[in-house]
């Protein structure tokens, strides 16, 4: 079933990215929706040829306005997991997607962030520069992975402050997430084990908490991924 569901995506995916070529001249919120579209069938997919499900623990914290979601990674699972969870979300990326042909422009117009962990302290005054130019706003929600890189499960990694930057000059709430994804969504390898991801959704952070507080909370809850299973 792995080698089917393997054919089925990367045909599907492929056909998606085709359509760019249409949907570049199409509105925003058209574009999200067909984005949304992929997603579901891509979740419904991992479902039932790869036998992968979720359960949300701790649904009672999501709420309805924008958030700033700051999650571990550890596959390409929650990249589509959460895109689905959340109503038109903007993503942060590392620099090096933009260098994908067609998915760089396919990000652009879903309104996707790159920034370059590299450049420290420059590419913080660019967020913050397209935050009060308004290229930044409040009205959607924000998914980080502050980690910067996929993290084998029951490990950590360092966690980058940059996420504070959107919680403090847009003054939304951090709603912090962790989950076990890397158990069935083996990173870089081929086969897949299925099974019931866990995933847990804590107290939003509201606006107003110092960076001392927060990153101290969020290194937290971050460690708590090696018990999540």
């Amino acid at each position: 079933m792995q080698i089917i569901f393997y054919i089925i995506f990367y045909v599907w995916t492929i056909l998606f990215f085709l359509s760019f070529f249409y949907i570049r001249f199409c509105s925003l919120r058209f574009a999200s929706k067909v984005s949304r579209f992929w997603t579901k069938i891509t979740m419904i997919l991992i479902r039932k040829l790869l036998g992968i499900t979720c359960k949300i623990h701790g649904k009672k914290n999501l709420i309805t306005q924008p958030v700033i979601v700051v999650s571990n990674h550890q596959s390409a699972w929650e990249t589509f997991f959460l895109f689905f969870l959340f109503n038109n979300p903007i993503y942060v990326l590392k620099k090096e997607l933009k260098k994908i042909p067609i998915m760089n422009k396919f990000f652009q117009k879903l309104g996707f962030i790159y920034v370059d962990r590299e450049m420290g302290s420059n590419s913080a005054r660019n967020i913050i520069l397209k935050i009060k130019k308004k290229e930044i706003s409040s009205n959607r929600t924000i998914i980080i992975f502050p980690e910067g890189t996929r993290v084998d499960k029951g490990k950590t990694s360092s966690i980058s402050s940059g996420f504070y930057l959107f919680y403090k000059y847009l003054k939304i709430p951090i709603l912090p997430i962790i989950h076990n994804s890397g158990k069935h969504w083996h990173n870089r390898k081929f086969k897949k084990t299925s099974g019931e991801i866990q995933l847990h959704i804590f107290p939003c952070i509201k606006p107003g908490k110092d960076k001392k507080q927060v990153l101290k909370k969020i290194n937290m809850i971050f460690k708590k991924t090696k018990k999540v299973e």
